[in-house]
This record gives C-alpha cells, sequence and structure tokens, in this order.
C-alpha cells in the first residue's frame, strides 16, 4: 500500500505583498518558512509496510497523474483554498483523501466537503482503523480518537520527507502537546486536548541531536508556563541538553505575561543550554495600549537581553482595544526596547476558535477566503478603525521599522537571531 502526502501551497505575510520586495529590507523576515512537523508526523506513525511518498506544492504544482492508494494532505487555515483544489482533482480521478492538521480539525464540516475523510486532532493511534476502512472501501467520514493518548507517540519524524523544499535552514522540535489554558483565539487546545503530555526528556534530546541543522525551534509555549510540572519539564530538559554537548541554538515563543514569571535564574539556564532568540508575541492576548506601556514589560526583556538572548518582536494589530495609534506605539516601543527582528501580522480570528464564533455571530466577518487567513490580510471588521486603514498600518509598519537597516545589518541581525548556520548549508 502507498500512501502519498501533499503539502498544500499558502502566501506568508509579506508574500501577499511582492511590491514589498524592493523597499523593506526586512522582506524575507515577512516570506520565512519552516518544515511543518504535521505531515513528517503522521507519515512516522504509519506501518512499517506502507510506502511513503511526498510532494511540497509550494516547489512545484501537484501531479494528479500519480496513483496512490491515499492521498493525505496535511495544512491549516491558509492552505485550505489549496488543499480543497488537491483533493477534489484527486477525487475526480478516483484516488481517496484523507485529510489532517489543525483546519481539518478545527473546521471538520467545511473540509469533508471535498476530502473523502478527515482527521480530527493528532492521527497517531488512527493509522489502523484508517487503512482497515480504506481496503475494505468503506473510508468516509470523521476520524477522531476518545481521548488524546496519555503519551505522545515516540517514533522520530520524517523530517526527510523536506529535504527538498526550499524552507529557513532550522528544525522545529516539539516537547509537549496540549494546553489548559481557555485563550479564544487559540487552536491548540482543540487539535491536542486541555491536559499538557509531555515528551519523555531523551527523546527530546534525541531528536535535537539528530536534526540536520544548526539552530531549531522549540514549537510548545508550555515550555515557558510556570506550572511546577512545566517548568520542572523545561529544566529538565534544559539541563540535558546542556550535559548532552550539543552545538545547535535553539529559539523560542512567548508572550508578555510569561516574561514575568520566567526570573534570572531560569534565563541563564536557557542561555547556557543554547538558546539565542525570544520570539515575543505581542497584541494576541492583550491589546498593544495594555501590553506596550506596561514597564514590567520592558523590564523582563532588557533581563532576557542581559542574559544573552536576543528578541524578535512579533506585533498582532487589530485587537478590539486598540485603535489607530498603535503605531505610533509599535514604534516607540521597538525603539524603546531595541529589538533585533520584528515581525508584522494582522490580528486573524481562525475558524473553530471561540474568537471566530463571536465575530460571525456579531457580522463581522468580512469572508470566509480562507487563503486570505494568513495574518497578512484583514478578513473581519476591526472595532475601532476601519479594514483599510488597518491594512495599512500593517504595511506602513514594515516600512518603518527595515527601511533604513543595511541587507549587511539583516545578516548580522540573522546570525545573532538563529545563529551562524542560518546563513549555511546543513551541517
Amino acid at each position: 500500500m502507498r500512501v502519498h502526502f501533499v503539502f498544500p501551497r499558502w502566501q506568508k505575510l509579506l508574500e501577499d505583498h511582492p511590491e514589498l520586495r524592493a523597499e523593506v529590507s526586512g522582506y524575507d523576515i515577512g516570506s520565512f518558512r519552516m518544515a511543518s512537523l504535521g505531515i513528517p508526523s503522521a507519515a512516522a506513525a504509519l506501518p512499517a509496510d506502507v510506502e511513503v511518498t511526498f510532494h511540497d506544492e509550494n516547489l512545484a504544482p501537484v501531479d494528479f497523474d500519480v496513483r496512490p492508494d491515499l492521498v493525505g494532505v496535511g495544512f491549516f487555515t491558509p492552505q485550505a483554498r489549496s488543499a480543497y483544489a488537491i483533493a477534489d482533482g484527486f477525487r475526480a480521478r478516483g484516488v481517496p483523501t484523507i485529510a489532517g492538521g489543525i483546519h481539518p480539525t478545527m473546521a471538520t464540516e467545511d473540509t469533508l466537503r471535498h476530502f473523502d475523510a478527515a482527521v480530527a486532532g493528532e492521527v497517531e493511534g488512527l493509522w489502523d482503523r484508517i487503512l482497515d476502512d480504506l481496503r475494505a472501501g468503506r473510508m468516509k467520514g470523521r476520524y477522531a480518537l476518545d481521548e488524546p493518548p496519555p503519551r505522545l507517540g515516540s517514533t522520530p519524524a520524517r523530517r526527510e520527507l523536506f529535504d527538498g523544499s526550499r524552507y529557513l535552514r532550522t528544525g522545529v522540535v516539539q516537547v509537549a502537546r496540549g494546553c489548559a489554558y481557555r485563550c479564544p483565539h487559540c487552536v491548540v487546545p482543540g487539535c491536542y486536548g486541555r491536559v499538557v503530555r509531555r515528551r519523555p526528556v531523551g527523546e527530546v534530546v534525541a531528536d535535537v541531536r539528530a536534526l540536520a541543522y544548526q539552530s531549531y525551534y522549540i514549537a510548545d509555549e508550555s515550555f515557558l508556563f510556570a506550572d511546577p510540572a512545566d517548568r520542572a519539564h523545561a529544566t529538565a530538559i534544559l539541563e540535558a541538553l546542556i550535559a548532552d554537548g550539543t552545538r545547535r541554538v535553539f529559539y523560542i515563543a512567548a508572550y508578555p505575561w510569561m516574561l514575568r514569571e520566567v526570573d534570572d535564574a531560569f534565563l541563564a539556564l536557557l542561555r547556557k543550554a543554547g538558546c539565542r532568540q525570544l520570539y515575543l508575541v505581542l497584541g494576541l492576548d492583550s491589546p498593544l495600549s495594555k501590553e506596550l506601556p506596561d514597564p514590567s514589560t520592558r523590564d523582563r526583556l532588557e533581563a532576557v537581553r542581559a542574559a544573552g538572548i536576543e528578541v524578535m518582536g512579533s506585533f498582532l494589530l487589530g485587537h478590539d482595544g486598540d485603535d489607530a495609534s498603535m503605531k505610533g506605539r509599535v514604534l516607540d516601543f521597538c525603539a524603546a526596547a531595541k529589538l533585533n527582528l520584528v515581525e508584522l501580522a494582522i490580528s486573524t480570528p481562525f475558524p473553530g476558535t471561540a474568537e471566530f464564533a463571536a465575530m460571525k455571530k456579531q457580522g463581522r466577518i468580512l469572508h470566509e477566503d480562507w487563503s486570505k487567513y494568513n495574518c497578512a490580510n484583514v478578513v473581519f471588521q476591526p472595532k475601532n478603525l476601519g479594514a483599510d486603514e488597518l491594512a495599512a498600518i500593517y504595511l506602513d509598519l514594515w516600512r518603518a521599522f527595515y527601511r533604513d537597516v543595511s541587507p549587511l545589518e539583516m545578516k548580522r541581525r540573522y546570525v545573532r537571531a538563529f545563529g551562524r548556520g542560518i546563513l549555511d548549508s546543513k551541517l
């Protein structure tokens, strides 16, 4: 049996605005891509006797003449339009299709209008049932576990599937799945459950050791949660990385409220284990008008830099608590905080979240062209300004931050953020 996986194309941030390439030195920041872990993890969970093939539509058009037993498409919302076209094309040729990933989990009914089947949540533990149904000619509808397994799968993700893809020269490492918080904008609990399931420390370290690149991204915000169990797990991983002597560097995401719960000793441990950059997301949990003036945010950023960790600020524009004054607030904050790199994105309500449901009920969702749900387009009616006004602020801020930064200085900033290997080939 052969399963053919396809990764659909999508536009990332500034790829929707090619006119900025000539005037924004940091244009590449708005088009950086990392290879997904979704398909590599799904492929690794298949029985050993199943042949796996793979195609990345971001590299070349899909070949609909291939004839596998099953086409699996893993995707999140900005890829949905392309994914649906892929499924329609294969189904028209009599090839069964199955979807998996964030969008099929959070918008299953929408997905099943195009696919024969969809996996809601993780596929580990479901493949035997799916393949049995496929052989019997009865594969259809929604597949989901009754509850997430208590332990994450231990088979290493098949990252080599993306070897031919032209993505950022960095890896992605997962340390846990699930989240106990109920943030209205977040898809994590809906996809992976409301209980944090942590990978064994040894598996995480082995995963890092096996990476083909010099740097990697720790993909789980729970790594910085202050819950005693989360902090103990993170500490054990960092100490094991130090003991292992890995030469790799990593970066990690955080929100302002997390920084207040990370003390200087833990920051020092992060740096010693190889943490090179903090990816700080602002304007998502709270409006920028509240987060940016908060002196505790700037105080903790100073502590982060004092520990030798660079800061990349990712600003979400369009929170209901913000208005046009956010443009000046962002520029003032960037200057005062001495951020190494900056990313601008437009707040986007994703299907399946409480935020999307509330905005739809209010009549504020402008359309459901999922290809535009990539944080580079305004897809909802902002509360305190016009949609066109928000879009203009987004582009103006990209120009303002990067217009006077030279290409050479950008290379220096990339190296400070990701390590020298980001500009080199594989190790």
